[in-house]
């Protein structure tokens, strides 16, 4: 079987399926060994008495505090404990299927819930918002139990197969034991695609049925490059794609020798490439890539799964390990890119989050959060040459909101006499079009700008990134990204600010040498994309990257635009040196 969707981060990985879905905890469709399966039953089992512990000990306690008559309710949650159809059919699953306790319980609730959908008695109907609470408690037991499975503990190496991936699952994820992902859901922006890349890891996206489809313990081969997962492949074809695995290893290695090299083009303009990274874990590889610091630390990894806010004492700790890692190189936090409902977890959110209430516009709601963050940075300041970048300011009121709060965490520091460094760099992301629009407003209140071109895009666009359908119309080099890019570029050489580019945009070696022409001299990338990037850059001249941009400027189509970048500065693949003739 082979299934289709857009490869997101190249190479291919070959390994065995571990199946999740999102539940009110993850649930893993794991195929077990034939000793193992008795094993599992019991701790279904275990899980079931776990439960019926509990919903008798809150029946007991609201008999005593409001009486009995408010308690029968938990009575009809006990006798479905007890019902055959639950234990029972959920035990069969285990015996038949050979897979784990949660999705067995998983597959007996369809079940169930098809069943009450049948009454035509509305009470009885409603009687399944019971069955999702039994339910619900059983897998939190099961999760609970010793050696159940977990994204922080995966039996063994694995092709994760899932409908999504949320920044806090992927904060808590066993990385070293995952050979690729198979996503249902997302595009080649969306965030799980960025951390794949940034690690390194194959990857295919907007699958859309994936979970369903590919059976636990399966043979898997994902070919991030293609955008092709293939099931059970044949031996004559499953020895194709691990001879390629074995090229794409030898070039892997070929390129990281470049880290060593100046980024320079052919004529003497030297250009940084750092890293866009996703957790502090990360610094290692960027600096085994050949990164010249972090252009993008996703400050919001540090919320974790519980969407908590952490405390000034802990972010300090994890900036100051970053700055370590990553010395004499330069990192740059971006602050809370957060939405109305992380500030409080199961509250409102907006229905368009990308364009509702998100990062500096929850300010008037609760300072709290931002401010000491924007502490704790100034305090990690003094261990190194940190950065701080201000995310989704739409102009001159949004950055001198951002500013006084600056202001108002240095004079808190200085009345508690806490040790700071007063001049780190203040920047901000230009990624709202507005923000563009009136760039040369904003250049004489900050210290450089940061173009944030994943959300850019999408905005300039009306395009979704997260939306698969629409997946086709997110064109980075359309007319009006071109010439929006152009215009802050212009601004930033008038104005003298320094001027970097985050995003996806930088890691495509084409649009990378056309932002070059632009005048762009600091780009910041998925750290595995830095040594392709870096190839091209030192293979051309940037003065005729100047003048292939600004022709580009006056083309019409995206494509056009591409045709273009690659006829004039991109030669063939075989035709690429290494390193203008160096040894690496």
């Amino acid at each position: 079987m082979e299934l289709t969707g857009t490869g997101v981060s190249g190479g291919i990985a070959v390994g065995r399926a571990l199946v999740v879905e999102r539940e009110s905890v993850a649930v893993f469709r794991l195929l077990l060994p034939p000793e193992q399966v008795e094993a599992e039953v019991q701790r279904l089992t275990r899980a079931i008495e776990a439960s019926r512990g509990q919903l008798q000990a809150i029946k007991d306690r609201l008999s005593r505090e409001v009486g009995v008559p408010h308690a029968y309710i938990f009575d009809a949650q006990l006798l479905m404990l007890d019902d055959p159809l639950l234990l029972d059919r959920s035990v069969s699953v285990i015996r038949e299927e050979h897979v784990n306790a949660e999705w067995a319980l998983r597959t007996v609730s369809e079940q169930l819930h098809a069943l009450f959908d049948e009454f035509s008695d509305a009470y009885l109907k409603e009687r399944s918002s019971d069955l999702d609470d039994v339910l619900g408690r059983v897998q939190l037991n099961l999760a609970g139990a010793p050696g159940a499975p977990s994204l922080s503990r995966l039996p063994g190496e694995v092709v994760l197969v899932a409908d999504d991936l949320t920044p806090s699952e992927a904060a808590t994820l066993e990385w070293d034991k995952v050979l690729a992902l198979a996503i249902d859901a997302g595009s080649r922006t969306y965030h799980t695609a960025l951390l794949a890349r940034s690690l390194g890891i194959p990857a295919v996206v907007g699958l859309k049925d994936a979970t369903s489809r590919i059976p636990p313990g399966s043979l898997v081969v994902v070919d991030g490059t293609r955008g092709h997962v293939i099931v059970e492949p044949s031996e004559p074809a499953l020895n194709e794609f691990r001879e390629e695995q074995e090229r794409d290893r030898v070039e892997e290695v070929r390129l990281q020798e470049t880290r060593i090299l100046p980024c320079t083009t052919e004529d003497g303009a030297e250009v940084q490439l750092l890293a866009n990274v996703e957790f502090p874990g990360e610094a290692p590889t960027a600096l085994l890539y050949g990164a010249q610091g972090i252009g993008l630390f996703r400050s919001e990894y540090l919320l974790g799964r519980s969407r908590s806010f952490p405390t000034e004492e802990q972010q300090v700790d994890v900036y100051r390990r970053l700055l370590e890692q990553m010395r004499p190189f330069p990192v740059t936090v971006r602050t809370w890119d957060v939405e109305l409902a992380d500030l409080a977890p199961g509250g409102p959110s907006s229905a368009n989050p990308a364009l509702g209430e998100r990062a500096l516009r929850l300010l008037h709601r609760s300072p709290a959060p931002f401010r000491t963050q924007i502490r704790a940075l100034l305090r990690a300041g003094e261990h190194g040459p940190l950065r701080i970048v201000f995310p989704f300011v739409s102009g001159p009121g949004d950055l001198a909101a951002a500013l006084e709060l600056v202001a108002e965490a240095k004079a808190e520091l200085r009345r508690d006499g806490v040790s700071f460094s007063n001049d780190v760099p203040i920047g901000l992301n230009l990624e709202v079009p507005s923000a563009a629009a009136t760039a040369d407003l904003l250049a004489p209140h900050v210290d450089f700008f940061s173009v944030g071109t994943n959300d850019l895009i999408q905005y300039l666009l009306a395009v979704d990134r997260s939306d698969p359908r629409v997946a086709a119309l997110y064109q980075p080099l359309h007319p009006a990204v071109l010439r929006t890019l152009h215009h802050i570029a212009e601004v930033a050489e008038k104005t003298g600010t320094p001027l970097s580019l985050c995003g996806e945009m930088a890691a495509e070696p084409a649009s990378a040498l056309f932002v070059l022409g632009l005048g762009f001299r600091e780009l910041s990338m998925s750290p595995s994309s830095i040594p392709r990037v870096k190839q091209a850059i030192r293979g051309v001249d940037a003065g005729r990257a100047r003048r292939v941009a600004t022709a580009c400027l006056s083309l019409a189509t995206a494509a056009a635009v591409e045709e273009h970048l690659r006829g004039e500065l991109l030669p063939e693949p075989s035709a690429q040196p290494l390193a203008k003739g160096e040894a690496g």
